[in-house]
């Protein structure tokens, strides 16, 4: 029965399930403690990827997606009542890295509104910027520049090969997020706090205290997932534009420049003739 086993081909995704499995079941039976955990190099689990049929591409591809994971936020009440505050997009493109970074870079800048805080090689980290950029997120009502309500918003470009790389950008709302659990909870209290002076004078009122409390936190819950969904389509109409590339100049035709030496629309000049004077 082990020998069928053994000969049999399998497929990709019964070497995704079986590797799967087989890491869970050492995880849990020799490397109790994660400091005894023995560490592979990146070339090593590449040689083994090759090994079992994946390409050294999307190796490289899913350990950059697991590094940029280890910068999620972490579980906090904020998170459990209203949600996640980092929103992250991730597309591949079929156009070079330094191209396809220098246009979302422009597009940050020019269209978002939004200052470069920070540049290095493998990132650069964007957001409102002074007093002026807080009063330009305040008087943006039209969701055009919906990034500039986030805290932070980080650009990555990774080099897949010549002709393709991998976009990935992410904006931190949690600011945003902290704004409106603050008013949600300031106004559920004093709300309810006149029904708990009402329900000393008549008991009934104290039914609408807990009512009272969730109804702010629930409506500004709305707001906010209203400002994720635009931040998210920002972030989507931004990848869009890397895939289109940036706008052609055209360069004007020959046939558009007007002839030379001549001025357009305008008629002839008669020639001057001086009068001649009468003979006495």
């Amino acid at each position: 029965m082990v020998n069928e086993v053994e000969e049999k081909r399998l497929s990709p995704a019964e070497v995704e399930m079986i590797l799967r499995r087989a890491s869970e079941l050492s995880a849990r039976s020799r490397y109790r403690d994660d400091e005894e955990a023995p560490s592979v190099s990146p070339q090593v689990l590449v040689q083994v990827a090759a090994a079992a049929g994946i390409s050294e591409r999307h190796v490289r591809r899913a350990m950059w997606d697991l590094a940029s994971e280890k910068t999620a936020e972490s579980r906090t009440i904020a998170r459990k009542l209203y949600g996640p505050a980092r929103l992250r997009t991730v597309r591949e493109i079929n156009r070079p890295a330094d191209p396809t970074r220098d246009h979302l870079e422009s597009m940050l800048r020019v269209e978002q509104g939004l200052k470069l805080r920070r540049r290095t090689e493998a990132s650069s980290l964007y957001d409102a910027g002074d007093l002026v950029g807080a009063v330009r997120r305040a008087l943006d009502l039209s969701g055009h520049r919906a990034l500039l309500k986030a805290q932070a918003v980080e650009l990555r470009v990774e080099e897949l090969d010549d002709e393709r790389c991998a976009a990935n950008l992410t904006a931190d709302a949690t600011n945003q997020r902290g704004e409106y659990l603050s008013l949600g909870l300031i106004l559920g209290a004093t709300l309810a706090l006149l029904f708990v002076f009402a329900g000393f004078q008549s008991p009934i009122f104290f039914l609408g205290v807990l009512p009272t409390l969730a109804a702010p936190a629930l409506g500004f819950r709305l707001a906010y997932d209203r400002t994720r969904v635009e931040m998210l389509r920002s972030l989507e109409a931004l990848l869009d534009a890397a895939e289109e590339g940036p706008p052609k100049i055209r360069k004007p035709d020959e046939d558009d420049e007007p002839p030379q030496g001549r001025i357009q629309g305008l008629k002839p000049i008669p020639r001057f003739v001086p009068k001649a004077e009468p003979r006495e």
